[in-house]
This record gives structure tokens, C-alpha cells and sequence, in this order.
């Protein structure tokens, strides 16, 4: 992620929390299509997986993703991989 992408995003999280986005809504923006991205507020299903929540930040790679979540000291998001356009469905 560039420099320019990582401050806009870090603005975009200092605004007002959005609504919680259905994962099959998330799969299908390009913006998180083949990117890991970190979810809070999340519901999920019978066998644990998120369905829903709020995108609170995203990256293509996951170590960098996972180390802003740590510095920001968000313990309680889901991080799960949005699949590229071919394959989400």
C-alpha cells in the first residue's frame, strides 16, 4: 500500500463509524477484492465466520495489516482474505 493510499485511509477511519457491510457487499467493491482486510463489529454464522462488520482498515499484505491493528491496539477485529472479482461469488 503507498504512502499516499496508507494516509488516506487513516483519515478515512477518523471519520464517523459507517453501517456494518454484509461480506458478499464487501466481495463485491473492488476496492477490498483481493486484499486482507480487518472487520469490527462483526457478526458472524454458525461455524464462526464473519458475515457481516465494519471495514476498519485493509492491505495486501497481511503482516503490514496486522501491524497497524497492533499499533492501534484493535484487538477485537476479524481479518479475513476478500477473493479477487474471478472467484468471489
Amino acid at each position: 500500500m503507498t504512502q499516499q493510499r496508507r494516509n488516506s485511509f487513516i483519515n478515512f477511519r477518523n471519520e464517523p463509524p459507517a453501517c456494518a457491510m454484509a461480506w458478499e457487499d464487501i466481495c463485491r467493491d473492488a476496492t477490498w477484492q483481493g486484499r486482507w482486510v480487518a472487520l469490527d463489529a462483526c457478526a458472524y454464522n454458525e461455524a464462526g465466520e464473519a458475515t457481516a462488520g465494519l471495514v476498519v482498515d485493509y492491505d495486501d499484505n497481511l503482516a503490514d495489516l496486522c501491524a497497524r491493528l497492533s499499533a492501534e491496539r484493535r484487538k477485537s477485529c476479524s481479518v479475513v482474505f476478500c477473493p479477487p472479482a474471478e472467484s468471489a461469488a
